[in-house]
């Protein structure tokens, strides 16, 4: 059945990551500041002293090396300039953190730049990559701006207040004083800091990546990313987090709000509230029936019956997002069960004001894919959360967004009523490597209904690196193949009974980079389905 080309979903262009520290300063050719004399002091601890670390300092000009002192203190004096950039390695290497000291030239006295966990989230929010990157980048054009110091500093310690941390006894995270051990003070707040990631289930390296991929967010989203990944997790599952989960039903193409309490293991409704019975790891079962399938991304699988009376629904946590933070190119799978059954996919760009600046459809399946030169809408923030699809001042479709730890934003949305689609990123993806084996649910929606819940695995036997070509075996011994970055870069398709069976269909998949999470769109335009595929643990 013919399909009217998508008005919500086009390519757009990629907005480019906002870095508020790191940029070279040419200036007019002229030549480094001449070497003065710089000594930095400060303490090295994770809320322990980290005794015995080895300080390596970095400088526009100049660098220098110490060791830091039974209570984690180091000082040094160097000849050099600053900004600076300094790097703690614990005694048995097991922990590396970094910091900064910002300005320019020689300064009058000491600058005092402690190295914490503090200071690790400040240096990621600064310079919007990870820390250990931005310091082996790090040479005489950088600049560090004081200003920019403070800006990082206030947005990290207002992230950490919101999600339930309580930060007033840290004046400052670079100059403030640190009593390594004691729990008091600078001190306790990185004994809390380390028992609030212990209980969600997340790494300082983790929470890291979050916050350095809320950078060129608004400081309202960058505080929600950091909130949402610091939400107690399952101590079993630790990817199923506390807090509110927004739940697309891909069935009635409608959506509500849920709040699950991860470690009571209840789920809320607007109907009330129902436990939640473990099966297996990240495999749960509500006690209406409904079974739970949690990715390690926290992109859920919810299935509640089969055929007709079935109903599919993905939940993803809920988010603060503003457009500019999901500006970019997607790729795009669309399904409706509606009247007009189709399905079809392609490409879409947002860009940074919400604009839909560039469409394709593939509605007659791979190789058929044209640009939609027609007029298209906006994205506009919603006040229930997520973004309306405006259209000549008309909501034509509701969209929610989740950015992963990855920093990898996956969209859903609601369109006409009728139509679900799902927007993931269009980034290449490196085929896997022979052996890698795979364990995963899956379930699909179509004509007929909802489709019960399998479980199944497959192993990848061959790679062809040139072309992206992988062959895998599946548990009853049957092959297919996939073709990574077709037809577009982010995509697997695999052709029609492309496979060792007597038949297989034809798919366009969209993994999620990171999560475990794929949906599938079917490539042939006379069949429709849509398929969720959640990796096990």
């Amino acid at each position: 059945m013919s399909r009217r080309p998508s008005r919500l979903l086009a390519p757009f262009k990629l907005a480019l990551p906002l870095l508020l520290v790191l940029s070279a300063c040419g200036g007019d050719g002229g030549d480094v500041p001449a070497s003065g004399s710089i000594t930095l002091s400060g303490t090295a601890a994770t809320g322990a002293a980290m005794s015995g670390a080895a300080i390596a300092v970095t400088c526009a000009s100049g660098s220098g090396t110490a060791t830091a002192a039974n209570n984690g203190d180091y000082s040094l004096t160097l000849a050099g300039t600053l900004p600076c950039v300094l790097t703690a390695t614990s005694s048995d290497s097991l922990t590396v953190l970094h910091s900064v000291a910002a300005g320019t030239g020689a300064p009058a006295g000491v600058v005092r730049s402690n190295i914490t966990p503090l200071s690790e989230l400040l240096v990621a929010k600064l310079s919007g990559v990870d820390p250990a990157a931005f310091a082996a980048s790090f040479n005489s054009a950088s600049v560090i701006a004081p200003a920019s110091v403070a800006t990082a500093q206030t947005e990290v310690l207002t992230a950490l207040t919101t999600a339930g941390i309580n930060v007033t006894s840290v004046a400052d995270i670079l100059s403030g004083s640190v009593a390594a051990g004691t729990s008091v003070g600078y001190d306790g707040v990185l004994d809390t800091l380390q028992a609030v990631l212990e209980d969600a289930n997340v790494s300082l390296r983790t929470l890291s990546d979050v916050v350095a991929s809320s950078s060129g967010a608004t400081s309202a989203a960058g505080t929600s990313l950091v909130e949402v990944a610091l939400q107690p997790a399952n101590t079993d599952c630790g990817a199923l987090k506390s807090g509110v989960h927004r739940l697309i039903d891909v069935t009635h193409k409608t959506s509500s709000k849920v709040t699950i309490d991860a470690v009571a293991l209840t789920v809320t409704t607007d109907a009330g509230t129902r436990d939640l019975a473990r099966n297996a790891q990240c495999d749960f079962t509500v006690n209406d029936g409904t079974r739970l399938l949690v990715s390690k991304s926290g992109l859920a699988l919810w299935l509640k019956g089969t055929g007709s009376s079935g109903t599919m629904s993905i939940s993803m946590p809920q988010q603060t997002l503003d457009v500019a933070a999901v500006a970019g190119r997607y790729n795009r799978g669309s399904y409706s069960s509606g009247p007009s059954e189709f399905g079809d996919f392609g490409e879409v760009v947002f860009d940074a004001t919400g604009q839909n600046t560039v469409g394709v459809n593939c509605t007659a399946g791979v190789g058929t894919c044209v640009e939609d030169l027609g007029s298209k809408g906006r994205l506009q923030v919603d006040a229930d959360g997520g973004f309306d699809y405006v259209e000549s001042g008309e909501t034509v479709a509701r969209l929610f967004a989740f950015r992963t730890v990855q920093g990898k934003t996956v969209m859903m949305a609601l369109e006409d009523s009728s139509t679900f689609t799902v927007f993931t990123p269009q980034t290449a993806l490196t085929p896997p490597a022979v052996s890698t084996a795979t364990a995963f649910w899956q379930s699909s929606q179509s004509g007929t209904g909802t489709a019960a819940l399998s479980s199944d695995a497959n192993t990848v036997t061959a790679v062809e690196t040139s072309t992206g070509v992988v062959t895998r075996q599946f548990t009853d011994q049957h092959t297919d193949t996939l073709r990574y970055n077709q037809p577009f870069a982010g995509l697997r398709y695999r052709q029609t009974n492309d496979c060792s069976t007597s038949s297989c269909n034809g798919v366009v998949q969209q993994p999620v980079p990171g999560a475990g999470f794929v949906v599938a769109v079917s490539s042939d335009p006379t069949k429709h389905f849509l398929t969720v595929s959640v990796d096990k643990p």
